[in-house]
């Protein structure tokens, strides 16, 4: 209907190289049209888009992350019409690269959002005209190096280029036995004894109160406390964000990329992540559409409103990494002049542990939500698989899972999502809301 916005969107897109041509004339097509199909068309971009024509930074998301301009043609093949940059990856190659990504998705009037040449413009939305409606994407990581972290200028000094980020405090809940116990180590041991000079020197700032601080963990013992929870500025800068935008945007939209785990497994969902959900959906976000994890996490819809913790991966080319710094290449025993992929298969293990050896990290859904007057009235999903078990470069790419490979998507997202509320059915090789 034309009053009626449709919205589609993917996982993380982990796109580095070419496709190949007997899957951009066949299993490409179905995903495509489906995701076509969405007014809205949303993806993560997690990769740096230059010439490799600077420099590697000291750290990296996990693995260094670039794709040539030439490649580019290949993921617009899906026809997405935003790219969230916000994520792990976005100053794998340092300022050249983050700009040399704005630069490109800019010059091909692709909106974008998540990072810039400030926090301000980092943290701003994108804002899309869509089937006659104004709608605002925030994108937003959780899982930074600080180098990466956006600034803000100051009379003197110009602002930091980097990312769109939110920080989150982790306290570990103990008994007031083991806190004096802890106590006693750190005082035999002089294990605080730097941190309390800074403290003292005004170089740090002392822990909360109800907070016992051990080496570089916090501690607390007085029940007062979630596992883990926003930071307090971030979390309001970033409310204030959406606030903003829907006094100007029918929808708003926002992308969390979040890695960080609730307790020992990747679909485990933290505090914070549920916390600031909330508060997003709260200050008038239509939709929450959360990555980083390489798997499905559940989904919660929320005051009629969907959150999606994970999609997972909707492309991952982890193996097909063109090149990587000395830094990796010497920390799995390579020397500098070892490719990328004798790097990779180093770390792997030949294939045999990492994100490619688990099926897990190649199962994802696409989903499509249809809103009218600011509510959600319909949302479905295909089952989608980026072909695990695939040899050569399909490997990695995206294609419409049906019979038994769509009903094992269908039973993981189902099972995960089950305790958060929320009943799936299977419906002619399309997930949808019972």
């Amino acid at each position: 209907m034309k009053d009626n916005l449709k919205v589609t969107f993917t996982g993380d897109a982990l796109f580095v190289a070419d496709f190949p041509k007997e899957y951009v004339d066949g299993e490409m097509k179905g995903v495509a049209d489906y995701i076509g199909s969405g007014d809205v068309r949303i993806t993560n971009l997690e990769t740096n888009v230059s010439e490799f024509g600077d420099y590697a930074s000291a750290y990296s998301g996990g693995t260094w992350i670039n794709t040539e301009p030439e490649d580019f043609k290949y993921i617009e093949k899906f026809g997405f019409n935003y790219y969230g940059t916000a994520n792990n990856h976005t100053l794998d190659y340092s300022y050249h690269g983050l700009l040399s990504t704005l630069e490109v998705l800019d010059k091909k009037g692709l909106a974008h959002s998540g990072s810039g040449k400030s926090l301000e413009e980092a943290g701003a939305p994108a804002i899309l005209n869509a089937n006659g409606k104004k709608v605002g994407i925030i994108a937003v990581t959780t899982c930074f190096n600080m180098a990466a972290k956006a600034g803000v200028a100051t009379p003197k000094l110009k602002a930091r280029p980097g990312v769109n980020y939110l920080s989150f405090d982790t306290y570990h809940q103990i008994t007031k036995e083991q806190a004096e116990t802890l106590n006693e180590i750190a005082k035999s041991t002089q294990m605080n004894a730097y941190n309390d000079l800074l403290i003292a020197t005004g170089f740090s700032l002392p822990a909360p109160e109800g907070v016992l601080v051990f080496g570089t963990q916090k501690f607390c013992f007085d029940g007062s406390r979630k596992k883990t929870e926003c930071n307090k500025a971030d979390k309001a800068r970033l409310i204030n964000s959406i606030k903003d935008a829907k006094k100007v945007c029918d929808y708003v939209f926002v992308l969390i990329h979040c890695h960080e785990i609730g307790n020992t497994k990747h679909e485990e969902v933290p505090d914070f992540f549920v916390e600031l959900s909330h508060a997003c959906i709260d200050a008038g976000a239509s939709a929450i559409m959360g990555g980083g994890t390489h798997q499905l996490r559940p989904l919660e819809i929320y005051k009629g409103l969907p959150i999606f913790y994970s999609l997972g991966d909707f492309i991952y080319q982890g193996m097909r990494v063109k090149y990587l710094p000395a830094d990796f290449l010497n920390k799995y025993g390579c020397p500098a002049t070892a490719t990328a992929l004798e790097g990779l298969n180093a770390r792997s293990k030949g294939g045999k542990i990492g994100l490619q050896a688990e099926e897990c990290n190649f199962l994802t859904v696409v989903p499509k939500i249809e809103y009218k007057d600011g509510k959600m009235i319909s949302l479905e999903m295909i089952p989608t698989s980026l072909g695990f078990n695939k040899k050569g470069d399909e490997n990695g790419l995206p294609y419409h899972a049906k019979g038994e490979e769509g009903e094992k998507i269908f039973n993981i997202l189902s099972k995960l999502s089950k305790p958060y509320g929320t009943e799936l059915k299977l419906d002619n090789d399309v997930i949808k809301l019972i």
